[in-house]
């Protein structure tokens, strides 16, 4: 069985992070214990950032079966005044071969439309004492090496082949080394060993990792779309569902939804007492693209009444959007679940429930950005990375906690007191917020 984690996070100028790391408390001796991770501090100093770190990684590494561009410029993913911002993800891999550490590094640029890879390079080192890290592919603007051989060392029509792909690629805004078109060139210079380490980047942990940002969960509250998030054997992905009125999609997906809201109601009725989802099928009919689809709706059903699932409330919407990747976490060792603000809407002592649950008796990994502090009652310590006010060193673990200390105090002294590595909080003064709301309330002539 191939099983891969993220040990490592590391992030050069993105956003609002100068410099930030976050090491997981995953060893391959806990590969089948569950991870749970969460990520607090003041607004805006860079919890959101590990999560868009997480969506580059997933646009970067899914080029073998998808073509996904890197975001556009729009996004201003590079910290302001910078030309270049980088991530680094190592992973910790099991597979047929053995144990293995692997190590993902890029670069990144934007032109006038999007990002783009300046560099790139995949390495990995056996778990064993004493072995060394053994690069895989390195690519920069200038050169292109495939394990030791640079471009220099390959013959005419490789090097043609290699460099036509690397222009290729920063055409498409994607990747260099996850690029379908590299894959047949890697399978004659790389091992049966490095490729299926390639290939459980690239194909398995891609499959189960899932990144909910608030991206996907913005259009549950201003255009209220829900979102989906779907993790079902044979099924990965997101489907949207109208709120505002029935909804029309392509049997294959109504499908999905079905299968969704049957393995959702298995676990939602224990989370919210009472509660299930019925689906309400209108209408089969033709769409406009020609595909056969199907018009429905979703009721939630509390004894005998029925309502439309609009009607619940929003922190109920977003449990139930993400139910089936939480499940995912519970039962499935290689899944990976990020999720921003995962607090939102949701009333904190179900929360504290919930992340208990699957930090006691899970499987995969969960990491998620919140404010409510009562997680911090409920998780170890070792488990909860705090934001700073340094964008040097954005993120730290909190020192002087003893077993029986509550972490939620010893968070709050360190933002009134500080006692910390790095500061926490960004002191506001109460007085000066009572005198700014004085000041904008004053009426002028």
């Amino acid at each position: 069985m191939t099983i891969i984690k993220i040990k490592k996070i590391k992030i050069q100028n993105l956003r609002n992070v100068r410099h930030g790391e976050i090491i997981l408390a995953v060893n391959f001796e806990t590969f089948f214990k569950p991870n749970v991770v969460g990520l607090y501090g003041q607004n805006g100093s860079g919890k959101t950032t590990i999560v868009d770190a997480f969506g580059l990684l997933k646009a970067l590494i899914s080029g073998w079966i998808a073509e996904i561009k890197l975001p556009s410029q729009e996004k201003k993913l590079i910290m302001a005044g910078e030309d270049m911002a980088s991530i680094e993800f190592e992973f910790l891999v099991e597979n047929q071969f053995g144990t293995f550490f692997l190590n993902y590094y890029v670069e990144l640029q934007e032109d006038q439309n999007r990002l783009y890879t300046t560099v790139e390079r995949l390495a990995y080192r056996e778990n064993e004492k004493g072995k060394r890290s053994k690069i895989l592919i390195n690519v920069t603007e200038e050169d292109i090496q495939l394990r030791k051989a640079n471009l220099s060392d390959m013959n005419e029509k490789t090097r043609i082949q290699l460099l036509v792909t690397h222009q290729l690629a920063k055409k498409q805004y994607m990747s260099f080394i996850f690029h379908k078109d590299l894959k047949p060139l890697l399978q004659d210079r790389l091992s049966e060993l490095e490729m299926q380490l390639i290939h459980n980047l690239a194909i398995d942990f891609n499959r189960d990792l899932h990144v909910v940002n608030n991206q996907n969960i913005a259009p549950l509250y201003e255009e209220r779309s829900m979102p989906f998030s779907i993790h079902l054997e044979k099924t990965r992905g997101s489907i949207p569902y109208n709120l505002k009125g029935p909804a029309l999609l392509p049997e294959d997906a109504f499908y999905v939804l079905c299968e969704v809201i049957e393995q959702s109601n298995q676990v939602l009725s224990a989370i919210i007492p009472g509660l299930s989802i019925k689906i309400n099928v209108l209408t089969k009919q033709t769409m406009d693209n020609g595909e056969k689809g199907i018009r429905f709706e979703f009721l939630s059903q509390r004894g005998e009444r029925e309502l439309p699932l609009r009607t619940e409330s929003e922190g109920i919407l977003k449990i139930i959007s993400v139910l089936s990747v939480l499940i995912a976490v519970y039962n499935n060792p290689n899944a990976c679940v990020v999720i921003d603000e995962l607090d939102s809407g949701v009333f904190e002592y179900l929360l504290g429930e919930l992340l208990t649950v699957i930090d006691e008796g899970g499987k995969g990994q969960l990491i998620f950005t919140s404010h409510n502090l009562r997680v911090l009652e409920v998780l170890a310590i070792k488990n909860l990375w705090f934001t700073t006010t340094n964008e040097d060193r954005r993120y730290i673990q909190l020192k002087g906690i003893k077993e029986v200390n509550n972490a939620r105090d010893v968070y709050l002294r360190a933002i009134q007191l500080g006692g910390q590595d790095e500061e926490v909080y960004k002191e506001t003064k109460t007085f000066k917020i009572k005198r700014a709301f004085r000041k904008a309330g004053v009426q002028r002539d």
